[in-house]
C-alpha cells in the first residue's frame, strides 16, 4: 500500500484496516476453514474482512458476519477485545485489525460463501484448530489474557 504526502512533504505510511469478530457460544468461538483463497488457504479463520471506504469498524465486523455466516448482529451488541498493528505475514503489507466479540447474533450460521469457506464449527479457545494464520493466533491469546494493544510480525529496526 503506498505512502501518503501531507502538505509538509512528510509521509505518513498507509495502511489496511480489517475487522474479525469472535462469536462466542458459552465456551467456544466460531471458525471456518478457507478454501483456496489467495491469503492464507486452508487455514481457520474468525468472520473477517477488510473494512470499506467510509465505514466504522463496528458496522464492518458486522457486515462481514453476514456476509460470511447469513446471520445478523447488532452493531450496539459486539464489543471492542483487541488492536494488533502488524505486518502480514502473507503478503508484508502493513495492517491495522480490529477485533470484536459477540455473544448474541440473529438467525443461523450457514456457509452463503462455500467457494472462499469449507464451513464454520464450534471450537474451545484453548483447543483451536490448526493451521491458523499466525497473526490470529497471537491475538486469540492475547484476547484470552485481556491485552486489548499489540504488534506482531514487524521488521527489527
Amino acid at each position: 500500500m503506498p505512502e501518503k504526502a501531507a502538505e509538509s512533504g512528510r509521509t505518513y505510511a498507509a495502511h489496511y484496516a480489517d475487522v474479525h469478530l469472535i462469536v462466542r457460544q458459552g465456551d467456544e468461538i466460531l471458525m471456518g476453514r478457507r478454501r483456496s483463497q489467495p491469503v492464507f488457504p486452508g487455514m481457520y479463520q474468525v468472520p473477517a474482512g477488510l473494512v470499506e471506504d467510509r465505514e466504522p469498524a463496528t458496522l464492518a465486523a458486522v457486515r462481514e458476519f453476514t456476509e460470511e455466516t447469513g446471520a445478523t448482529a447488532d452493531p450496539s451488541d459486539v464489543r471492542f477485545v483487541h488492536l494488533m498493528h502488524h505486518v502480514s505475514t502473507h503478503a508484508g503489507s502493513r495492517r491495522i485489525a480490529f477485533f470484536f466479540e459477540v455473544e448474541r447474533w440473529q438467525g443461523q450460521i450457514g456457509n452463503p460463501e462455500p467457494d472462499k469457506c469449507e464451513g464454520w464449527q464450534w471450537h474451545k479457545p484453548s483447543s483451536l484448530p490448526v493451521p491458523l494464520p499466525p497473526y490470529l493466533a497471537v491475538a486469540v491469546q492475547y484476547i484470552a489474557d485481556s491485552v486489548t494493544y499489540s504488534e506482531y510480525a514487524w521488521p527489527s529496526a
